[in-house]
């Protein structure tokens, strides 16, 4: 095959792009050493019943369908690196049926499946948000087809529900803009779908699964967790805002149609932005490149039907969606993917292996803030004991709150444990004028999970 036949074949050119990306995001998951959000979900997976999950899921705020995926493999005792190989396989799945199954651009697919968001984000770094992306893929997928096949299309909405509560926004819009969009049509006798009834029985899937959800995490909530403005909240909403300034007016003087598309955009938005200033105090990296899996979302939505766009302002939205990520993204996703292969992500494994080759087995290493100590359960084993002295319970899953007054305490009185190990994180607490150093990893790690170790005499 020549050159030039090669690049008229786009069936090679994919294939091609699906090799390439799986061998450097492989490299990608191999170098990553998982951090505390990333295992706690492990944990909890490995440790608590299905009953237990569901109710242990309030502390978190997150649907419990990426633990029950981790659960088999966790309660099997299956090596950490399954837990990113977990998530490397469902992304690398949603690059099979992005390059293969949907009608984005070339540009765009090769310029997404390489940079953002399928590369690195939501393989490398394990967490729930993985399924988001992939569900979203195949709800594009099937978007054309939605009201021939209306309960089938709706499933992986419903699946959606159970991601993340980031994903509700954009549940809530392709609800609105078709279910109920297609009843009170028939109910007006101004639409002719034969499937109105599987339209009805569809919506009744979202609504149950949505009530699920909502007793599964009624009474939600970590003290921990602060709301409001903050810096972070508000760029994310001037970024948000101006991506929508722009589509808004792209949209209506250039394609003079898919406003359905729009307002689905605009829903996920907005709902993600209720949840930051009602919930979260920060933005993680992750959560930050979501703004680049909705905007590529509504992108393979208006491309689903060839029809009702010409070529030439397919190739602008194409640039259009390029552009926003490298103005807005590009820079933040660069810092993290370069680093995540010359730094460690979190210094929990060098903490884990400094205990295992200096501290005596079957000792018990005391922790401040037993949330942190989660990052070592899984290399440390049945070894030794990490315990909460807070809470006086060893350390399981960490879902519990933290009274720094009670901590601070504590650490006035550390002398009372003399005689113990005693672990901190980020150097929330300085014991080093009561203890004696043992080891540090401090200032090293991407996510700022750096130990230190003490011995109290």
């Amino acid at each position: 095959m020549n050159i030039k036949n090669f690049f008229k074949n786009k069936k090679v050119i994919y294939w091609s792009i699906f090799f390439l990306y799986g061998i450097i995001n492989l490299i990608f998951v191999l170098l990553h050493e998982p951090w505390r959000d990333e295992l706690h979900a492990w944990i909890m997976a490995k440790n608590l019943s299905i009953p237990e999950l569901i109710s242990e899921s309030r502390f978190d705020g997150h649907p419990v369908l990426w633990h029950l995926i981790l659960m088999p493999f966790a309660k099997l005792d299956f090596p950490i690196i399954t837990l990113n190989l977990i998530s490397y396989i469902i992304i690398l799945i949603s690059v099979w049926l992005f390059l293969f199954k949907t009608k984005s651009p070339i540009i765009v697919k090769i310029f997404a499946t390489f940079l953002i968001p399928f590369t690195y984000t939501y393989n490398a770094i394990s967490r729930n948000y993985c399924l988001i992306l992939f569900f979203l893929v195949i709800i594009a997928i099937m978007y054309p087809k939605r009201f021939k096949t209306p309960i089938l299309y709706s499933i992986p909405i419903c699946f959606l529900i159970h991601t993340h509560s980031l994903a509700w926004g954009l549940v809530a819009g392709l609800t609105i803009t078709f279910h109920f969009s297609e009843i009170y049509l028939w109910f007006k006798n101004k639409s002719n779908n034969s499937n109105i009834k599987h339209v009805i029985i569809g919506l009744i899937l979202i609504a149950l699964n949505t009530i699920f959800v909502v007793l599964e995490l009624f009474g939600s909530g970590n003290p921990l967790y602060s709301t409001g403005f903050s810096n972070v909240i508000l760029n994310f909403i001037l970024i948000v805002s101006g991506i929508l300034a722009i589509i808004s007016i792209f949209t209506f003087f250039v394609f003079k149609s898919n406003y359905k598309e729009l307002a689905i955009l605009f829903f996920g938005f907005a709902f993600q932005i209720c949840v930051y200033l009602l919930f979260y105090s920060s933005i993680l990296f992750q959560r930050q490149m979501l703004i680049y899996v909705l905007l590529l979302f509504y992108i393979m939505l208006i491309f689903s039907d060839e029809k009702n766009l010409i070529k030439s302002k397919k190739f602008a939205f194409s640039y259009l969606f390029i552009i926003a990520c490298i103005i807005f993204g590009l820079n933040s996703f660069l810092d993290y993917a370069v680093s995540d292969i010359t730094k460690p992500f979190s210094t929990a494994i060098e903490m884990s292996n400094y205990i295992k080759e200096n501290v005596p087995k079957n000792s018990t290493i005391l922790v401040i803030d037993s949330v942190i100590g989660q990052s070592l359960i899984p290399y440390l084993g049945d070894d030794y004991i990490l315990y909460d002295i807070e809470h006086n319970i060893p350390i399981d899953c960490a879902n519990v709150y933290h009274d720094f007054e009670v901590l601070a305490n504590i650490v006035d009185n550390i002398n009372d444990y003399s005689g113990n190990y005693i672990l901190t994180c980020n150097n929330s607490f300085d014991l080093s004028d009561s203890c004696t150093l043992l080891y540090n990893t401090f200032k090293t790690a991407i996510i700022h999970e750096d130990y230190t170790l003490y011995y109290i005499p």
